[in-house]
C-alpha cells in the first residue's frame, strides 16, 4: 500500500475515494408526485428535527453548486465552461441507503418530478425532487461495476445526466468543504472536453507506461519543481524559471523514453491536458468560492511524501496521478503569461503551448535543466528514484 507522511485532501483525483456506503431502500412512488408542483421541504417538515436538518444539509449541497457555478460564470476561469448548464441526478446516502434524490436542469421533466421552490435551493434554478429512480441509480453506483461515487451517463427519460452520490458530512470525513461538489466541477469538465480535438497520436496506456530510474528521478524532479502552485503572488521571472524548468524535464523524458508508443509524448503530455486542465478549474473555482482558511490546497504535492512497495504502485503515482498536479500547475503558469489557455481545446498539451511560448534552444535547455537539478534534496530524489526502480 502506498504510504505518506502528509496528505492533502483530495488531490488524488485519480483514485476514487470509496464511500463504504450499505445497500438498502427503495424508490418512492412516483405517483405520490405531480409534474410542476413545488415544495418546499423545510416548511412541510418543520415539525421533524431530522427533517430540518436534511433540509439544511441539501440547501448547503445547493448553494455550493450555486456558488461555484457562479464563479465559473463571473470569473472565467475558463472560457466557455458552463458548469450551471449541465444536468445532474444527486442521491443522498445514509447508512441504510438511498433516502432522497434531486434533479438538476432536466430536459424533459420526467414523470413524478417535483419543482423545488428556489428559497428551499436558495437560489439555485431548475431543481427537482425526483426519488423514483434513487434505489436504481444507487445499485449502479454501489453494484460490482460501479465506482461508488458517480457516473457519467446515468439515463432518466432517455436523457443522459451526471450521477452521484453524497451524504450529510459534505467534507466526507475530511478538512475540506469542497470534498463533494468538487467531484462534480472537475468530472463534468471532462463532459465538456468530450467537444475538444483530439492530441494527435495520445493514447491511455497505464500498463505499459516506462518506469526506469532514470526517468523517475526526472518526473520525482518535475513535481518538486511545480508542488507548491498556485500561488497568486508570483512573479513574471519566476514563471519563466519554473516553466523552462518543466519544458527541459519534459524533454529530457521524452529523449529516455524506450516504450515502442513513446508514451512520454503521448500518454504522459495528454494526460496533462486532459486530467490537468480539470485540476487547474477544479482547484481555482474553489479557492474563489470558499474562504483561504477553509480552502487553501495546491494543485498537486511532492512524490517523496510517498511509499510505494511494488512496481505497480509507482506506475500508479508517475503513470497517472501525477499530471492532476503537473498540468494544473503549468496552465497556470500559462495563464499568468496571459497566454490563452483554452487553446487546449484545439488539441494542444500544456507542454505544447509552454514550448511555444519559451521557444527554448537546445543550450537553454540543459541549462534549464541543470538549474532544475540544483537543489538541496537532488541527491534524496536519486536515491528514491533508484530504490523504486528496483521494486517488482
Amino acid at each position: 500500500m502506498v504510504q505518506r507522511t502528509s496528505f492533502f485532501s483530495f488531490i488524488f483525483l485519480a483514485q476514487l475515494f470509496l464511500y463504504g456506503f450499505l445497500y438498502l431502500s427503495g424508490p418512492s412512488d412516483p405517483a405520490s408526485f405531480s409534474i410542476g408542483k413545488r415544495s418546499n421541504l423545510i416548511n412541510e417538515n418543520s415539525s421533524s428535527g431530522k427533517s430540518i436538518s436534511q433540509a439544511l444539509v441539501d440547501q448547503e449541497l445547493f448553494r455550493q453548486i450555486k456558488g461555484l457555478g457562479q464563479v465559473f460564470r463571473q470569473n472565467k476561469i475558463w472560457q466557455g465552461y458552463d458548469y450551471l448548464s449541465f444536468g445532474q441526478y444527486l442521491i443522498h446516502i445514509t447508512d441504510n441507503g438511498p433516502d432522497r434524490a434531486f434533479l438538476i436542469n432536466p430536459k424533459p421533466v420526467p414523470q413524478g418530478a417535483v419543482l423545488l421552490d428556489k428559497k428551499e435551493t436558495l437560489g439555485l434554478e431548475n431543481v427537482y425532487r425526483y426519488d423514483f429512480l434513487m434505489k436504481d441509480a444507487y445499485n449502479q453506483l454501489f453494484g460490482p461495476n460501479g465506482n461508488q461515487v458517480f457516473t457519467f451517463d446515468y439515463e432518466i427519460a432517455g436523457q443522459k445526466y451526471y450521477l452521484q452520490a453524497y451524504k450529510d458530512d459534505l467534507y466526507d470525513g475530511t478538512d475540506d468543504p469542497s470534498m463533494t461538489v468538487s467531484y462534480s466541477t472537475h468530472e463534468l469538465f471532462h463532459r465538456y472536453q468530450d467537444y475538444w480535438k483530439w492530441v494527435p497520436e495520445s493514447r491511455q496506456d497505464f500498463d505499459n507506461f516506462p518506469i526506469t530510474e532514470e526517468l523517475l528521478e526526472l518526473q520525482i524532479l518535475c513535481q518538486e519543481v511545480l508542488k507548491d502552485l498556485p500561488d497568486p503572488n508570483i512573479g513574471r521571472h519566476q514563471i519563466l524559471a519554473m516553466l523552462c524548468k518543466y519544458v527541459a524535464i519534459r524533454d529530457k523524458e521524452m529523449e529516455l523514453d524506450p516504450s515502442p508508443n513513446k508514451l512520454i509524448k503521448n500518454h504522459e503530455l495528454s494526460q496533462e491536458q486532459m486530467e490537468g486542465s480539470a485540476r487547474y478549474i477544479e482547484v481555482m473555482s474553489n479557492r474563489q468560492f470558499f474562504s483561504p482558511k477553509d480552502y487553501a490546497a495546491p494543485f498537486g504535492y511532492s512524490l517523496l511524501e510517498f511509499s510505494p512497495e511494488s512496481k505497480e504502485e509507482v506506475r500508479g503515482l508517475v503513470g497517472q496521478s501525477v499530471y492532476y498536479g503537473t498540468g494544473a500547475s503549468v496552465i497556470f503558469l500559462l495563464d499568468k503569461l496571459q497566454v490563452p489557455i483554452e487553446y487546449l481545446e484545439k488539441g494542444l498539451t500544456p507542454y505544447d503551448m509552454a514550448a511555444r511560448y519559451l521557444k527554448l534552444s537546445p543550450r537553454e535547455k540543459e541549462q534549464a535543466l541543470f538549474q532544475a537539478k540544483n537543489i538541496s534534496i537532488y541527491s534524496e530524489i536519486q536515491s528514491r528514484a533508484k530504490q523504486w526502480a528496483a521494486l517488482k
